[in-house]
C-alpha cells in the first residue's frame, strides 16, 4: 500500500486556554454535523483522538486517518497533513464530515463539548471515553497505505461471490421499448459491488453483477408499475441532461464511482455532496430501486 498525504484541515480539540498535556488521550465523537444551515443525518460514529502535544488520529467506520497539530490563536489552529488509509467504503455521514473538515477554521471548546465552525459548516463534539476497541482500529503510523482505485477490467468484470448460483436466471431478450435509466456501481479497493442495472417505465429491471456482487451474471425482475412511473417522471422533471458530466472532489480518499445514464446523458458522480440536492435526490431514489431490485434477486 502507498502513503496517501492529504492537505486537509487537522482535527484538534484545544484552545489557547487548554492544556495540551490535559487532553492527552481523550476521544471525541462527531455528534452533529451542519452544512450551510442543513444538518447531515448521523449514521456512525466519528471518533477523534488526541494522541500527544502534536498528533491526532481520526477513526472512520472503515478507514483511519493521523496527523499533525499545533495551536495559532485563541480561536484558531494551524493546519498541516494528515494521511488516511484508502478501504472502500466509508459512509456518505463520514465523507461528509472528512469534506467538512476541509472548510473549518474556529474552534470553541466548552469543558466537554467543542465545535469547529466556518461560515459554511459547523461540526459538534462531545467527550468519549477512550475504549480499547478504539484504540486497536486507530492506524499505526509505519502502516503503509493503499495505492489507486480499482476500475472496470475483463479481469475484475467475471470473478466474485455468487449468490445463490442454483437459481441463476439469464435476463430476457425481450427488452421493453422506450428510455432507460441506468445505474453503473464500479469496483474498488474494497469488497465494492460491481453492478449495473437498467429501469425501464413497466418496472422491468436488467441487472448485471460483476466483480465482488452479491448477485453475479445477468437477470432481471420486476419492480411496482407506480414505482417507476414516479422515477421516470422526477427525471423529466429534473432536466437531466443540464448537469455537469462530473462530480467529485480528487481530496476524498477511494469511493466507489456512480454513472447514472438516461436518455444518453451519462454522469459520473464519484463524490455525491458536490453534486446539486437536485440530483442527490435523483440517485437515492435510484439506489433505493437498486436495494429493492436486489432484495428479489437474492431470494
Amino acid at each position: 500500500m502507498k502513503t496517501t498525504l492529504l492537505s486537509i484541515l487537522v482535527l484538534t480539540l484545544i484552545s489557547c486556554d487548554a492544556s495540551t498535556k490535559e487532553l492527552i488521550g481523550s476521544s471525541w465523537k462527531v455528534t452533529e454535523l451542519k452544512t450551510n444551515g442543513t444538518i447531515a443525518k448521523t449514521t456512525n460514529d466519528v471518533i477523534l483522538t488526541i494522541k500527544s502535544e502534536t498528533d491526532f488520529s481520526l477513526q472512520l467506520d472503515k478507514n483511519n486517518c493521523f496527523g499533525t497539530y499545533a495551536i495559532t490563536g485563541k480561536n484558531n489552529i494551524k493546519l498541516e497533513s494528515i494521511g488516511c488509509t484508502e478501504m472502500c467504503c466509508d459512509s456518505d455521514f463520514s465523507m461528509a464530515v472528512v469534506n467538512a473538515l476541509y472548510k473549518v477554521s474556529n474552534i470553541n471548546l466548552n469543558k466537554d463539548r467543542v465545535s469547529l465552525s466556518s461560515d459554511e459548516v459547523e461540526i459538534k463534539f462531545l467527550k468519549v471515553k477512550t475504549s480499547s476497541e478504539n484504540q486497536s482500529k486507530t492506524m499505526n503510523t509505519n502502516e503503509k497505505l493503499s495505492g489507486k482505485e480499482k476500475i472496470p477490467t475483463e479481469e475484475t468484470t467475471n470473478v466474485g461471490m455468487f449468490e445463490n448460483p442454483d437459481k441463476t436466471q439469464n435476463a430476457s431478450d425481450d427488452v421493453p421499448k422506450g428510455d432507460y435509466i441506468e445505474l453503473y456501481k464500479s469496483p474498488c479497493k474494497g469488497n465494492c459491488e460491481e453492478f449495473t442495472m437498467k429501469f425501464y417505465e413497466d418496472g422491468t429491471v436488467y441487472y448485471t453483477g460483476k466483480f465482488n456482487a452479491q448477485v453475479q451474471g445477468k437477470h432481471s425482475v420486476k419492480l411496482t408499475t407506480s414505482k417507476s412511473k414516479s422515477l421516470f417522471q422526477d427525471f423529466e422533471q429534473s432536466n437531466f441532461s443540464s448537469y455537469q458530466d462530473k462530480y467529485d472532489d480528487e481530496k476524498i480518499m477511494d469511493i466507489q464511482n456512480t454513472y447514472l445514464t438516461y436518455k444518453g446523458k451519462k454522469i459520473h458522480i464519484r463524490y455525491k455532496y458536490n453534486a446539486p440536492k437536485e440530483l442527490q435526490a435523483l440517485l437515492e431514489k435510484v439506489e433505493a430501486q437498486a436495494k429493492e431490485a436486489l432484495e428479489k434477486l437474492k431470494k
